[in-house]
């Protein structure tokens, strides 16, 4: 079977990579160096096809299980149940909010990978001078070789097929090219001590590095397949009446929840802000000492920005939350069933029947009634429910926020009733 013709820039690095052998005295660097660069140009592929990808197939958007027993508690979990795509620009392909999540996670393997590559670059001593030749010509036609093959591979993704997020969302293979690093230690640690010229073994391990890259290119599938998104049918007819969220409230929420997380979904929300405080209080104290302050005074200056940067980033994280999430949701009371719409994404979000409504309630407190509004949560009690765990159970049994909740739930009980 021959190599198909779309296949043949997957193999321009590796190409380059075969021609440094021949042409640079100390290959291994510079084979190293291309990898690296094929290996971060991945990443950040694989974080674009995630954030424009079909929905992930493994929940689905009718009668999906909970994520967790006790619910989700992971960052923006009320985008992953959300119907429809949002196109930000009309120059830009559409995203699926529930693609947000894995879009990050790919994001931050982007950037431990590159972390990872500055500190490798930093450590090794490469005995030539990186801007001198054949080494500048070996790395810019890498350079080249690595825009060309991802730049066609994103193309034909974008106008080929879709696949599901949880299909490009694959973390796994790029620990092999971190694990690369280990040569250029063993190389720096024999180049320097070594009583004989290791060229030769240096290049014949460059050889095989290359030769296990194609080989895995080789057997990679190629195969895609086109997924088209899942909708919900529009409601037939005009609605008896709207109900409109709070904007205000979603947004006072949304803070409260990035702040200050809920703490019956799980530890996952208070442990991440708790090591993100760690974190910052630690790169602070280290900074502030370097600075020349006194110990006490660097602690107390670097646990203060570590509170106030941590409960600024996910307070802002946690209202943009909440407005993609319900700010833009209409609810549509029909004769016979209520219908949730999303104008920003254009896409009906859930429908219940009201044969399948047993009763409705109002529910205050501090997270589903935000202080200083005049908003709640009107909860619906469903029988047609698979799980109440958020975020499922929650985004489809509430009209989250509403304004006058006691006038929606009174005309909800009367439709019911009717």
């Amino acid at each position: 079977m021959g190599l198909p013709l779309r296949r043949v820039p997957a193999f321009g690095v590796d190409v380059v990579a075969l021609a440094a052998v021949v042409v640079h005295p100390f290959p291994l660097y510079v084979v190293l160096a291309a990898y690296w660069l094929d290996l971060l140009a991945s990443l950040v592929r694989m974080g674009v096809e995630t954030a424009v990808a079909a929905p992930r197939e493994t929940y689905s958007p009718t009668v999906p299980p909970a994520v967790h027993r006790n619910g989700d508690p992971g960052a923006f979990r009320f985008l992953t149940p959300k119907l429809g795509r949002l196109r930000p620009a009309s120059w830009l392909p559409s995203v699926a909010p529930g693609n947000v999540a894995p879009t990050l996670a790919a994001g931050l393997a982007a950037a431990t990978a590159g972390i990872a590559v500055a500190v490798a670059g930093t450590v090794v001593d490469p005995p030539f001078s990186v801007l001198s030749w054949p080494t500048n010509g070996v790395l810019a036609a890498g350079a080249l070789a690595v825009a060309v093959k991802h730049g066609v591979v994103l193309r034909r993704f974008l106008s080929v097929a879709r696949v599901p997020a949880d299909r490009t969302l694959r973390l796994g293979p790029w620990l092999g090219s971190v694990l690369l690093a280990l040569p250029v230690v063993a190389v720096d640690a024999v180049h320097a001590d070594a009583g004989f010229d290791p060229t030769t073994g240096f290049a014949a391990l460059a050889v095989v590095i290359v030769a296990g890259r194609v080989a895995v290119e080789l057997r990679r599938d190629a195969r895609t397949t086109r997924t088209e998104p899942f909708r919900l049918p529009d409601a037939t007819g005009r609605p008896v009446e709207r109900f409109q969220v709070d904007r205000r409230a979603v947004r006072i929420a949304g803070l409260l929840d990035g702040v200050v997380p809920r703490l019956d979904r799980g530890v996952l929300n208070v442990t991440s802000r708790l090591l993100a405080v760690l974190v910052l209080a630690s790169a602070g104290f280290l900074a502030a000492g370097a600075l020349g302050r006194s110990p006490a005074g660097a602690a107390g200056v670097a646990v203060t920005a570590a509170l106030a940067v941590t409960a600024t980033t996910f307070g802002l994280a946690g209202v943009v939350h909440f407005d993609l999430a319900f700010g833009a949701t209409e609810y549509h009371l029909y004769d016979d069933e209520l219908v949730a719409y999303d104008r920003r994404l254009d896409a009906v979000q859930w429908r219940a029947s009201f044969d399948e409504v047993r009763g409705v309630s109002v529910e205050d407190g501090f997270w589903r009634a935000p202080p200083g509004t005049d908003a709640a949560t009107v909860t619906l009690d469903r029988t047609d429910l698979d799980t109440d765990a958020s975020p499922y159970g929650f985004s489809r049994q509430t009209l989250a926020y509403v304004d006058r909740p006691e006038r929606v739930a009174d005309r909800l009980r009367h439709a019911i009733a009717d």
